[in-house]
């Protein structure tokens, strides 16, 4: 009788076993599932996480792009302000104060924009660019190859690598006689009334 029991015995128990195995397999199965929907879980939020951050430095950068846009026709002022009193500077010894003085302003404020990324760029002898040059005036020149800015009127700025305020230019054309002007150059955008001008 002690034989079957034994028997018994052994089946019961090797049948928990099986069961315990497939418990432990499911268990198993299941942290898989949770540590895999944890490690994507960690990575959406890092995402997430890093362009929230992205977004906030774009909008800091467009809010100072903005108000540094504003800013500039005082910068422009200025240097008005200097150049005109440059001049009255040199003969008169409150006027070389008060010269001084607005220089130093300028440098100053023109030091904190810096650092905050705007730079003006040089036109001067570059060949015209409509990313970065509004055309005001078109003249012949026979001494500046045509497309050549020979002249600033306004000064152009960038600010972190994206151009602000497009530097305001005079463009040379070829000379009438000559036939060989090339295609895009400004003045063959429609001769309106400035290049009418330049040619009176």
């Amino acid at each position: 009788m002690q034989q079957p029991n034994k028997m018994h015995l052994y089946r019961k128990i090797k049948a928990r076993l099986k069961e315990l195995i497939k418990q432990g397999d499911y268990y198993k199965q299941l942290s898989e599932e949770n540590f895999d929907k944890y490690i994507r879980a960690m990575a959406d939020f890092d995402n997430y996480r890093k362009r929230v951050a992205k977004e906030y430095l774009e909008k800091e950068a467009d809010a100072n792009r903005n108000l540094i846009a504003k800013l500039l026709p005082v910068l422009d002022n200025l240097d008005r302000a200097i150049e005109a009193s440059r001049a009255g500077a040199e003969k008169d010894e409150a006027l070389k104060s008060f010269h001084q003085g607005i220089q130093m302003i300028d440098q100053q404020i023109h030091g904190i924009l810096e650092n905050e990324g705007l730079k003006t760029f040089n036109s001067r002898g570059e060949e015209f660019d409509p990313n970065r040059h509004d055309a005001v005036l078109i003249v012949e020149s026979a001494e500046h190859e045509p497309n050549t800015v020979i002249d600033e009127v306004e000064k152009g700025f960038v600010f972190r690598g994206k151009v602000l305020r497009h530097a305001r230019v005079t463009v040379s054309k070829r000379l009438d006689g000559d036939a060989s002007e090339p295609d895009g150059c400004p003045a063959d955008q429609g001769g309106g009334p400035e290049e009418q001008e330049a040619q009176e």
